[in-house]
Formats: structure tokens, C-alpha cells, sequence
């Protein structure tokens, strides 16, 4: 298999299709750390209109400092393309899930008080990003879907981590 490369990450594979386009798990190649690239389509790299608003928003966004939160780092731009840096959330197969793979994989009904600690999880970081505002704006969620919380590996159990904010307009 060709490796393929984005700037200084090394692209292992692709983990899903994003609002803004394909996402890949991939390693920095000189911190050998993983991180989840959102590479945006070459429709919307090349308007450069767009591509200012993504900046100024993804500038406030990378503001939000909560432990469930996926972490955004940077907007880099290589071959053409521009494409999102963030945490790379997995479980304890080092593998990415989100709750829909999570509940699926149970094979049985989450347990009343399993339900409630995820809404816990959930409810946490939406109220600490809705209790912020970045340039007069407020954070929201825009896209709240099982597919948007991710769910990662914890001696407790699971960790919860919302990913995919917006700010509004």
C-alpha cells in the first residue's frame, strides 16, 4: 500500500466522513503523535471566502478548554488543501468510535442510569462552550448526533467528547 502524506502527517487511514469533508487518523512525522485530520474538500479550499470565515472561526473555537471537548490545534494548508488538526479520540482498541458504534457494539439496551451518566457527559461540555462567547459570538453545537460524540477509553469506563462546535452567526 502507497503511504500517503499530508504536509508533515502521515495518513494511516481514513476514520469517516465529516461535515466538512473526509477525516483521517494520522501521525505528525516528527512527534509520532496521532491526531485526526478533517481535510476540507478542494471545492471549499478554493474559495477564499469560506476559507476566511473557517479561519477566524476555527481561531475562536480552538479557545474552548474543557477535558470533553475534542482539542483543536490548527488550520494547516499542504498539497492544494487545507485540513483541520484535532485530538484523535480512541477506545481501548486504539481504535475511533462514536456513541452509535458504541451503543450498537453493546448488543443490549443501555441501562437507565448508563443513559443518564452519557447525558451527564454530554450536558457538561454544551453547557461550558454555551456559557462562552469568542468576538461577540456564542459557541453552539451544530451538528449534535450520535456521530459527533466520541467516545474514548477510561480506567472509569468511557469518556465522552463532543466534536464538530460552531459558532453562531
Amino acid at each position: 500500500m502507497e503511504q500517503r502524506t499530508l504536509g508533515d502527517y502521515r495518513i494511516i487511514k481514513s476514520i469517516g466522513q465529516g461535515t466538512l469533508g473526509n477525516v483521517y487518523l494520522a501521525e505528525h512525522r516528527f512527534m509520532k503523535r496521532q491526531y485526526a485530520l478533517k481535510v476540507l474538500p478542494e471545492e471549499l479550499s478554493s474559495d477564499r471566502s469560506f476559507i476566511q470565515r473557517f479561519e477566524e472561526d476555527v481561531k475562536m473555537l480552538a479557545s474552548l478548554e474543557h477535558p470533553n471537548i475534542v482539542k483543536i490545534y490548527n488550520i494547516s494548508f499542504a498539497q492544494g488543501q487545507y485540513f483541520l488538526v484535532t485530538d484523535c479520540i480512541v477506545d481501548e482498541l486504539g481504535e475511533t468510535t462514536n456513541l452509535a458504534q458504541y451503543v450498537m457494539g453493546l448488543r443490549r439496551s443501555l441501562e437507565e442510569d448508563e443513559l443518564f451518566s452519557i447525558l451527564r457527559r454530554v450536558a457538561d461540555p454544551l453547557d461550558y462552550a454555551h456559557s462562552k462567547k469568542a468576538g461577540g459570538k456564542e459557541f453552539v453545537h451544530r451538528c449534535l448526533k450520535l456521530n459527533n460524540i466520541l467516545v474514548g477509553k477510561s480506567k472509569q469506563g468511557i469518556d465522552i467528547y463532543l466534536s464538530d462546535f460552531g459558532l453562531s452567526r
